[in-house]
């Protein structure tokens, strides 16, 4: 019985705590418009079909930022995640190039097809799954 009811509360709270988390990063378009937080990714030619991810800098991270959580998505008929990781914020605000680990890939479309791009970088507290700032970098790879 007590399974029964955790079940039918873990399909209600999960969904909704995934909902929470991404919502940030679904306003991208406002997210780039606000005053803060800013990303400038390096990216090369190294980077391209590699699991060597790009040096990417943070300024005008919140106060309070302990870490970094950074995702490459490719946008188009479907998304599709390439991995990234997590970086501990060490007042520098650069994640070094090749400092994102979890599964990382970097941007490969087919040979003669452009494909859209966006490293979405949120600013982590130390106690809260809710990020305090999103940014996204968008951009096309050939």
């Amino acid at each position: 019985m007590r399974l029964t009811i955790f079940a039918k509360t873990a399909r209600f709270f999960v969904p909704s705590l995934f909902a929470a988390l991404l919502l940030p990063a679904c306003s991208a378009k406002e997210a780039e418009r606000e005053q803060g937080m800013s990303i400038v990714v390096s990216l090369r030619d190294v980077h391209r079909c590699s699991r060597i991810s790009p040096e990417i800098a943070v300024a005008d991270m919140p106060a309070g930022t302990r870490s970094f959580d950074v995702r490459l998505v490719e946008y188009g008929d479907e998304e599709r995640f390439f991995g990234g990781g997590s970086w501990l914020n060490d007042g520098s605000g650069v994640i070094p190039e090749g400092g994102l680990t979890r599964h990382y890939r970097g941007p490969c479309p087919p040979a003669g097809e452009s494909r859209d791009y966006a490293f979405v970088v949120s600013a982590m507290g130390k106690d809260s799954m809710q990020p305090l700032a999103v940014r996204l970098y968008r951009f096309t790879q050939e």
